[in-house]
């Protein structure tokens, strides 16, 4: 969102310059009635961004100043429309979270009309997915497992279905997204009667509904499939990380009465006792330290009903380090936070980011500029915060940096 000030002249000499850079509108030259006619419509511009991060949509219409207008987005067949405030300076803005990943067109409709239109790319948001399987499971019983599907960063949790394999490939099952862990975290129930006796390498991938997030499968679990009944197991991720909040849970063995379950690391209790629902007890666990550990889950009933305990060994890994970002914008050197990068009001440079991850990298601006879909115009003399961030994945958290862009005045044109 600029953050601006402008005098109506400088204003409309800005406004100009954002129109040559292509902001939504015609950026072909004109004649100077025409010219003049453009300036004083203004523009609309928003940046390319992921499936459920938010973003700022900013319009400059200094014809609608001090007017409420109205703002139209369009994916296809699916519309909607928001509402934003022109301020004294001639610009608003508003926030918006794309549902839809695809070719978005944002229109400024009413008063605002002459501010035109703009389109833009939204991507699909990247997912990792974590199977919470059982150490040990009954053969010739239901044995319930469980999948989270995770949307690393934003608001909308993916929706679909999670299918559940063996690492062969061969399919055991599949079951809906139904369940959730937070906002961004939905889960599957994946029912399972396993036959053959022994370690059973198994995995889970998502499919999701539409395309507004990318497929994921876990890391590979290795449940023991044996013929003794289970009076607990022990469900867990098969990767954990140091730093990293995980779901632990105790599953009591079928027909068992309701009871409660503690956790225990290395023998330190890690939580008190947790009532069962439904069989199982859930806790919600930062693991404080990397390396070889025993995790222990003991479940009582009554005071004389039945018991049972399970162990297993983990290996957790190191703390998960944040995703790291490139900013390279064609023909020119790499960005660096530590290093000035420097433009003049009124021009614009294509925006280009990679991650070590893979995953998108989207921006975000502060200050006396715009980001309309990867291009970055210098509004006005001035600093502005650019700030670039990527998802990440399962091992690498989101990532984030912020530079520092210094905008120049342009230079005064010498009177003849």
């Amino acid at each position: 969102m600029p953050n601006v000030n402008l005098r109506p002249r400088l204003a409309r000499t800005l406004a100009a310059a954002a129109l040559a850079a292509g902001l939504g509108l015609a950026s072909l030259p004109l004649a100077p009635a025409a010219q003049a006619a453009k300036v004083a419509a203004g523009f609309i511009a928003t940046p390319n961004g992921i499936v459920g991060v938010g973003q700022t949509i900013t319009v400059y219409a200094p014809a609608a100043a001090g007017q409420v207008v109205t703002i139209g987005l369009q994916l296809g067949a699916a519309a909607m429309t928001t509402q934003t405030t022109i301020g004294t300076t001639g610009y608003g803005s508003v926030l918006w979270t794309p549902t839809g990943a695809g070719t978005w067109t944002v229109n400024a409709l009413g008063s605002a009309l002459s501010s035109g239109s703009t389109s833009i790319t939204v991507a699909p948001m990247p997912t990792y997915t974590v199977l919470l399987a059982q150490n040990n499971l009954q053969s010739g019983v239901t044995d319930n497992l469980l999948a989270g599907v995770v949307a690393p960063i934003g608001t909308v949790a993916p929706t679909g279905n999670v299918s559940l394999a063996y690492s062969t490939g061969a399919a055991i099952t599949t079951g809906p997204l139904s369940g959730s862990f937070g906002g961004t975290t939905a889960t599957a129930t994946l029912p399972w009667v396993p036959s053959a006796s022994g370690v059973t390498p198994i995995l889970a991938t998502y499919q999701p509904a539409s395309g507004g997030q990318l497929t994921s499968t876990s890391p590979i679990s290795q449940p023991s499939v044996t013929t003794a009944v289970q009076n607990l197991a022990l469900r867990s991720p098969a990767t954990l990380y140091q730093g990293t909040p995980t779901t632990l849970q105790a599953v009591i063995g079928q027909g068992l009465p309701q009871g409660t379950a503690a956790f225990l690391l290395d023998g330190n209790g890690i939580s008190g006792s947790i009532a069962t629902v439904n069989g199982v007890a859930t806790l919600q666990w930062t693991p404080p330290v990397s390396g070889i550990h025993t995790i222990t889950a003991n479940y009582s009933s009554t005071p004389t009903g039945p018991s049972g305990t399970s162990v297993q060994t983990v290996n957790i890994q190191g703390a998960r380090t944040a995703d790291v970002i490139t900013v390279d914008p064609p023909a020119q050197p790499a960005w660096s936070i530590a290093a000035p990068v420097v433009m003049t009001a009124g021009t614009s440079v294509t925006l280009a980011g990679t991650s070590k991850s893979g995953t998108t990298v989207v921006f975000s601006e502060q200050g006396p500029c715009v980001i309309n879909g990867a291009v970055l115009q210098a509004l006005s003399a001035g600093q502005c915060q650019v700030t670039a961030i990527s998802p990440g994945n399962a091992s690498l958290a989101p990532g984030s940096a912020t530079y520092t862009v210094t905008v120049q005045a342009a230079p005064k044109k010498k009177r003849g």
